[in-house]
């Protein structure tokens, strides 16, 4: 099981990738594809500069993975600045 922490990235748009790209339904709290399942675990918000800043949790499990994992850290990588 891979756990990827994401944060200020709106769930639905990350499951709308899920369904839409790589091919899964969504079913409550977990999507599921050939191969791969992805559990959302919400987080617990942090607070930076006077903002809270959600956080969502990825739990990715099944024999594909690791490529489902790679698809969404590169799906909600977001630049700094």
């Amino acid at each position: 099981m891979e756990r990827l922490e994401v944060r200020n990235v709106d769930t639905a748009l990350v499951v709308g990738y899920l369904e839409r790209e790589l091919g899964g339904t969504a079913e409550g709290d977990l999507v599921r594809g050939e191969g791969w399942t992805v559990r959302i675990v919400p987080g617990e918000a942090v607070r930076a500069w006077g903002s809270r800043i959600p956080v969502v949790f990825y739990e990715v499990e099944g024999p594909r993975a690791a490529e489902a994992a790679a698809f969404l850290r590169q799906k909600t990588m977001r630049g700094g600045g």
